[in-house]
């Protein structure tokens, strides 16, 4: 009986520890009206914040909102302080979050007073580590719910000057500014609908080139394409190339793919897409004529991929824009060139670009 006394009150104390030990909800009172917190929630800013927008649900006495944090990342010795991360069984350490959600609630006490309440609402890690997390188990730190409650006590929204509002007002676009605009809009949805009436096909030989689901692996050789792709290259001349050539391959009349050495130790393989068509096959669920750059970005964030603007020779006396999304993977430098506002080409070196 005594034994039996005793499994009990230690079953119950071990589940209110358990309860009390993943419960995410943080609440307190701030000494200011629900409509000036309204007003300033979305100024609240840390290093993991973005400039977007974020929904919002108001009532004549409740609000609500979430505070996202974007890029989290986990390894061995760099943990991020914002979440305790819940690993599955036999999962490394190194792990990264694309975005973590905390909701954010107001409800009015009095006409200066409101109840704050804060709880954790959604967890996304990246394509990588989502068999790896288990975002039931995964807590917030704290350190967010503080910061905001910080926040809320002390920040003061700045009140625009009389200066500023003037300068608004003659700010103020003209009848032909509005319909430029419009003109614009209806452009960009124009050619969002003619888009959409692009198919997306999947290439066989991006299938077979890229038959693990990732980039081919540095240091290689021609052969492992010739094997891959079932077609012969052609060898062209190449002052800096090893041996004085380099090794093309022409797919489908549609994909030209480049391999070489170089004699400064460079290696790299580049793939090249001409048509206007939308095709998979690529590793990584990229998709030529279809992924974009701020896709790609967010895609590859846990590789810290860079997005900018670069120019590139079209001919002697001409040059054309180009954004670039480029990363390291392991040991390759990854580089990602949209020609048309969408992905036409991937290259993969051993060196950066």
């Amino acid at each position: 009986m005594k034994t039996s006394l005793n499994l009990k009150l230690f079953t119950a104390i071990s589940t209110l520890c358990f309860s009390l030990s993943f419960a995410q909800k943080v609440e307190f009172t701030v000494p200011k009206s629900i409509d000036v917190l309204e007003n300033i929630i979305f100024d609240f800013k840390n290093d993991f914040t973005k400039d977007s927008a974020v929904d919002a649900a108001a009532m004549e006495d409740n609000f609500s909102t979430t505070v996202d944090l974007f890029n989290l990342k986990y390894d061995g010795g760099n943990k991020n302080p914002y979440l305790n991360l819940a690993l599955n069984k036999g999962a490394k350490a190194k792990q990264f979050i694309e975005r973590a959600s905390w909701l954010v609630t107001f409800k009015k006490i009095t006409k200066k007073s409101t109840k704050v309440t804060i709880d954790i609402e959604s967890i996304v890690p990246d394509r990588w580590s989502k068999k790896d997390v288990d975002v039931k188990l995964t807590q917030s730190t704290g350190k967010v719910e503080k910061e905001i409650k910080e926040f809320l006590l002390t920040y003061k929204k700045p009140k625009s000057s009389s200066a500023m509002a003037t300068a608004d007002a003659a700010a103020e676009p003209t009848e032909e500014q509005i319909a430029a605009a419009e003109a614009q809009a209806v452009a960009q949805m124009e050619e969002l609908d003619n888009r959409r009436l692009i198919k997306q096909t999947t290439s066989k030989k991006l299938q077979a080139l890229f038959s693990k689901k990732q980039f081919i692996a540095l240091p290689t050789t021609a052969d492992t394409f010739t094997k891959s792709l079932q077609i012969q290259p052609s060898e062209l001349e190449c002052e800096s190339c090893k041996g004085g050539k380099y090794s093309s391959w022409d797919i489908n009349e549609v994909f030209n793919l480049i391999y070489a050495k170089m004699n400064d130790g460079e290696e790299y393989y580049a793939l090249q897409y001409y048509g206007d068509q939308k095709v998979a096959g690529l590793p990584y669920g990229l998709v030529f004529n279809e992924s974009s750059a701020s896709e790609c970005k967010t895609k590859f964030a846990r590789y810290n991929a860079q997005l900018y603007q670069t120019t590139v020779e079209v001919d002697a006396n001409t040059s054309s824009a180009l954004t670039v999304v480029s990363f390291k993977m392991d040991n390759r430098f990854v580089r990602l060139e949209f020609g048309n506002q969408y992905l036409t080409r991937v290259l993969v070196s051993n060196k950066e670009q």
